[in-house]
């Protein structure tokens, strides 16, 4: 059984499985919604839990891979009042035309996916030259001791429930596409906030010239 399968099944209870966490998780999601603007994109929306921060003038679309977890967010839009488009999409193939989005946010979904490199690729791809992307993940601690004593066990524990990975450095693959411009690291690095821009044609234009 995949991670579509394990999530789908289930449902309106990952919500309730997460509350222990929101109230050291949904701060940061506040926090991460503060740099959205423009067209955005949200890749993995699973239940919204984004939701309530965004900003009123933006433009969202949002994505997840498992069809369940839209049409749940899709309720909580409307519950919200929110004016936003949902989409059953997998993050490896984003189906929308390159360039097509301002931002592109993503809160907790790297430790899923199951292809990484592609789904950031993705996310550069569908991004507006000088677009900016947006990382809230679960990561590899700096603590080499906490990675053995507490993400090893919960790696293994979330793996067989959800095929999540929480010893994935997904602020070093941000690094490969995009250009840093505010990296946050909370709980010793077991969450980072990361806030990147795709490169614009100017700043390609400089790179190429060797400057």
């Amino acid at each position: 059984m995949g991670f579509r399968e394990k999530y789908a099944r289930l449902g309106e209870r990952y919500d309730a499985l997460e509350k222990p966490l929101d109230r050291f998780f949904c701060p940061l999601r506040k926090r991460a919604a503060e740099f959205v603007k423009g067209k955005v994109l949200e890749v993995g929306v699973g239940v919204g839990k984004m939701l309530p921060y965004y900003p009123p003038d933006i433009e969202l679309h949002a994505v997840d891979a498992v069809p369940e977890m839209v049409r749940i967010a899709g309720k909580k839009a409307e519950e919200l009042g929110l004016n936003a488009n949902f989409y059953v999409m997998d993050a490896e193939k984003l189906e929308f035309p390159s360039g097509s989005f301002d931002t592109v946010l993503s809160a907790f979904v790297f430790c899923t996916v199951p292809n990484p490199e592609r789904a950031m690729a993705e996310i550069h791809r569908v991004l507006k030259p000088g677009g900016r992307a947006i990382f809230l993940e679960h990561t590899k601690s700096d603590c080499r001791l906490l990675n053995w004593l507490f993400l090893k066990p919960l790696d293994i524990l979330l793996g067989v429930l959800l095929d999540d990975n929480t010893l994935r450095e997904t602020h070093v693959l941000a690094r490969k596409y995009f250009e840093i411009e505010h990296e946050e690291s909370h709980y010793r690095g077991i969450v980072r906030l990361i806030v990147a821009r795709k490169p614009g044609e100017e700043s390609k234009a400089f790179k190429d010239r060797g400057a």
